[in-house]
């Protein structure tokens, strides 16, 4: 009679399929095939190469990754009930850029349901998962994320945000605003989206979207009344933001603020004009940043500093195109080398100066948005659908940031973590003889592997 034995090789056991019998008078066994091994107390079935089949290659383990990082940082149940079709959409948008009628059939080539769990997709409910993102509570979701974010990456403090706006074109035709010339000198339809960063970790604290014909100046007037913003040390704006009567509202409500201020013919005549160019141009007025070296001096201006900023290369630059252009002014050439700074902080003029021209975190993130999220430009129609894909766009940058703040222990971009995991696979094979189905990850590179634990994430 045939019966299952356990044979140990080693550190291995091995389970085989032997039979009893009789030779002279003794007992002996005999093999009749080996059936597979022994994992962690359960059978493993043998089978044969020549017997499996490749079923299915999926993309995996760059949407693994997203999807665990999301969440540590609470996002599916901050997103509710319909957060399976939401997160599809913001991982999707990161990875694959597809449009949405094209998704269901993108999906089936990823571990996507297996991931977020649902079995069927059609684009009706991606669309609907669009009006169902404008039912949330945003204000909430994002004050979480921040606190999340904040918490996960062990970073308390909240000394300075940047804040600044970019414009993006879309299609809508709802709009009843006229097109007005973008960036790039093109003449159509805009949005203008205001986002606002921790400065030193890019962390996005909130976002807000106008129309495309609001000036910068009323968008951080209605930006003003955010409680969220004023829980931070100082407010780090630019130059097109701020007028001088925001500054005094900025006063009255106690915040601090590092921005560049606008040059008219007053601070010539009162501040500049004072200046002697021999006495800026010495060592203790020298500050070093990361392109060029600036001279400064510094005056009192409506209860804080106005700090005047002379850079030789760049009025070299100026006057040569004002040549060229025959637009030289003698009486004003003097102040082309010059721009100004505001701020009412208690912190030395060298910071001051550095924290403004190195505040590039959030032209950074409006990058990423535009070109890895691909914000740009919208296809959606409705207003609504265009609100809700860029909330769409902010949730897939909370992640990025959250990426970027421990790959570039590594020198790497988010970006580029997750096109390295991008050739992590999972393959679905199946043996029909055994009548076994099974599942197999593509082996990890060193660096692949390096990454995973650096980001604190499992395969």
């Amino acid at each position: 009679m045939a019966f299952i034995r356990k044979i140990r090789k080693g550190n291995s056991v091995y389970l085989a399929e032997v039979e009893n019998h009789r030779v002279e008078g003794k007992v002996k066994q005999t093999v009749i095939r080996y059936l597979g091994t022994e994992v962690d107390g359960k059978a493993c079935k043998k089978v044969f190469t020549s017997d499996i089949e490749v079923e299915s290659v999926k993309q995996y383990l760059d949407y693994k990754i997203l999807h665990q990082i999301s969440e540590r940082l609470q996002m599916p149940e901050l997103l509710g009930k319909d957060m399976q079709r939401i997160l599809l959409l913001v991982y999707t948008q990161i990875i694959s850029r597809k449009s949405m009628y094209k998704l269901p059939e993108y999906v089936e080539h990823t571990a996507l349901q297996e991931i977020l769990g649902f079995e069927k997709l059609v684009d009706k409910d991606l669309y609907r998962s669009l009006d169902k993102i404008e039912e949330i509570d945003f204000v909430y979701l994002e004050n979480a994320l921040l606190q999340n974010l904040l918490s996960s990456t062990l970073r308390k403090e909240r000394k300075a945000l940047v804040l600044d706006v970019t414009d993006t074109y879309f299609a809508g035709s709802q709009a009843d605003w006229k097109s007005r010339r973008g960036k790039d000198g093109k003449y159509d339809k805009l949005i203008q989206i205001a986002l606002a960063v921790t400065k030193d970790e890019g962390f996005p604290i909130m976002h807000r979207t106008y129309e495309g014909n609001i000036s910068n100046i009323y968008i951080f007037k209605d930006m003003l009344s955010e409680v969220r913003l004023q829980k931070f040390d100082i407010t780090v704006l630019d130059r097109g933001m701020i007028c001088f009567e925001t500054i005094g509202d900025l006063l009255k409500l106690q915040q601090k603020v590092i921005t560049g201020i606008k040059m008219n013919d007053k601070i010539h005549r009162e501040y500049l004009s004072r200046i002697d160019r021999e006495e800026i141009f010495q060592p203790n007025n020298r500050i070093k940043l990361r392109n060029t070296i600036v001279y400064t001096q510094e005056f009192d201006f409506m209860c804080g500093k106005l700090i005047a900023i002379y850079d030789p290369h760049k009025e070299a630059e100026r006057r040569t195109v004002a040549m060229e252009h025959k637009n030289y002014n003698p009486q004003k050439a003097k102040y082309l080398g010059y721009s100004l700074l505001f701020h009412t902080t208690k912190l030395a003029l060298s910071d001051v100066v550095r924290t403004y021209f190195e505040k590039d975190i959030v032209e950074k993130a409006y990058r990423e948005i535009k070109s890895v999220i691909n914000l740009n430009p919208l296809r959606k129609y409705r207003l609504e659908h265009i609100n809700a894909h860029v909330k769409i766009c902010y949730l897939a940058y909370v992640l990025l940031a959250y990426i970027n703040f421990y790959a570039k222990k590594m020198e790497l971009s988010a970006n580029t973590v997750l096109e390295k995991m991008q050739s992590v696979y999972k393959v679905n094979l199946k043996s029909e003889k055994a009548n076994l189905n099974w599942t197999k990850t593509v082996t990890l590179t060193k660096q692949q592997q390096k990454i995973l634990a650096l980001l604190n994430c499992s395969v």
